[in-house]
This record gives C-alpha cells, sequence and structure tokens, in this order.
C-alpha cells in the first residue's frame, strides 16, 4: 500500500505528524526517527481528537521505521518520489553526507566510518526509491575518496567534485562540504580507482590512534596500512596492538 498523507501545509518541519499505526513497536520507532529529524508528532491512537496537518497511517510492508518516514518527507515535497536525487559526500575517517532531493535537502549525516558509506548509500536509494540518483564525491581525502568510490562507482553514478571551492567556516565542516558537492557538478568516474597510500598518511592514523588511547598505544605503520584500505577500523587495529602487549 502507497503511504497516506493528508497535506495542508508545504513548509517542512512547522507542521505537526499524526501516527496512527496498530504496530505499538513500529509506531514508537517512527515517532524516535521524526523526532531526530525535527518534526512535531503526535500517536493518534493517544490523542485522537488531536489536530495534524500530515498522517502517516499506512505504508508498504517491507518498509522500517526510517524508510517509512523517508517516504513521509517525499510526500511532504508534493512526490510519490524524488525524479533526482543528489548525495553529497565530503571524505574522511567519518564521512560527512547529503542527500538532495529534486534541488531539496532531505537529510545529512555524519557517518561513523568510511565503510558505512555502502550500506547507507544503499538504504537511501531504496527508502526514497527516486528515478535516478548522483553520487558527488569531495576530492579532498585521496585514501578515503578512492575507498568510497570503489564501494560505489559498479553501481551508481558517481562524480568526482573539486572541493578546492566549497569548503566553508562553519561548526561542521563536513557536512558544510558536503552540502557544497551536493550542489556541484563533477567529473564522472566509471572505473574504480588505485588506492595509493602515502606515509604521511599512514603517520596520520598512527597519530590518531595514540589520541583514541590517549596517548598509551601507537599502531604499526602495518597496521595503519590495513586501516587505510580498509580491512580493518582505527579502534580494531589498537585493540590489537593492546593485545599485543
Amino acid at each position: 500500500m502507497a503511504l497516506i498523507i493528508n497535506i495542508e501545509v508545504a513548509i517542512l518541519y512547522f507542521v505537526k505528524v499524526g501516527i496512527r499505526v496498530d504496530d505499538y513497536r513500529l509506531s514508537y520507532q517512527i515517532a524516535k526517527e521524526l523526532k531526530k529529524r525535527g518534526f512535531e508528532f503526535v500517536m493518534i491512537k493517544d490523542y485522537p481528537e488531536c489536530a495534524v496537518d500530515f498522517m502517516i497511517s499506512e505504508f508498504e510492508e517491507n518498509l522500517d521505521a526510517v524508510g517509512i518516514v523517508r517516504r513521509f518527507i517525499s510526500q511532504i515535497y508534493g512526490k510519490q518520489r524524488f525524479e533526482k536525487m543528489v548525495v553529497g559526500i565530503d571524505p574522511g575517517p567519518r564521512p560527512g553526507v547529503v542527500v538532495v532531493g529534486d534541488g531539496n535537502i532531505v537529510e545529512e549525516e555524519q557517518l561513523n566510518n568510511v565503510s558505512d558509506v555502502r550500506k547507507y548509500i544503499d538504504k537511501v536509494f531504496s527508502d526514497y526509491d527516486p528515478e535516478r540518483m548522483i553520487i558527488r564525491i569531495g576530492n579532498g581525502d585521496l585514501v578515503n575518496r578512492n575507498r568510497i568510490v570503489n564501494s560505489l562507482v559498479s553501481n551508481y553514478r558517481v562524480e568526482i567534485v573539486d572541493e578546492r571551492n566549497t569548503s566553508e567556516k562553519n561548526t561542521n565542516k563536513d557536512i558544510e562540504s558536503a552540502k557544497a558537492i551536493a550542489f556541484s557538478k563533477g567529473t564522472v568516474i566509471k572505473t574504480k580507482l588505485n588506492t595509493v597510500v602515502r606515509d604521511g598518511y599512514l603517520r596520520e592514523l598512527q597519530r590518531r590512534s595514540r589520541i583514541e588511547s590517549n596517548g598509551l598505544i601507537t599502531i604499526s605503520k602495518k597496521l595503519a596500512r590495513e586501516v587505510a584500505l580498509g580491512n580493518m577500523s582505527l579502534q580494531e587495529a589498537i585493540e590489537y596492538m593492546r593485545e599485543k602487549e
């Protein structure tokens, strides 16, 4: 079944959302996701007379709470699905990601590590179900950029964007850069890229290992290379060194 929403206003986030879902656990998860995204909501079962601007009541059975809310966001903009979705990614150890649907920023996320990118992108594509999607990745971090490109290029249109003109001064540079990247055309990449790990990058990972371990552990250059190539996380490398000692 299609998600049923009564659209009376079109001002995003300045609306009250009603949740009418029999499954208590799912309704709680939907409420949690709406709260995370800044929406005001009410459980209709508890407040049946409460006036709302949007109603989430029916949805496709294969969708989880995140997917339901994402379909809801599409319909806030008057669409069953977005025609063009662009995902901007600022590469780095914790990539900043911005999702744009038909010119509207619909979500922002700071991922924990590079290995999370492919799973996140797959779910964004599945949940929003846009007619077409473009992934734009900044060129600022060569190693992590190439890892991200290689994880996506076989299944998505991928572009690399020159970041020199995208950085903005902000408390969250990764997210702000991702926004600028999303709105900038890049060079299309059609094949996987070589991941070249330079000594300077390995030293940076060793420095970060000392920070993460409060000065107790410095991972070896060999382990730093494994982290750079995505074969293990920095935390796993630190734990490995700790166990050896």
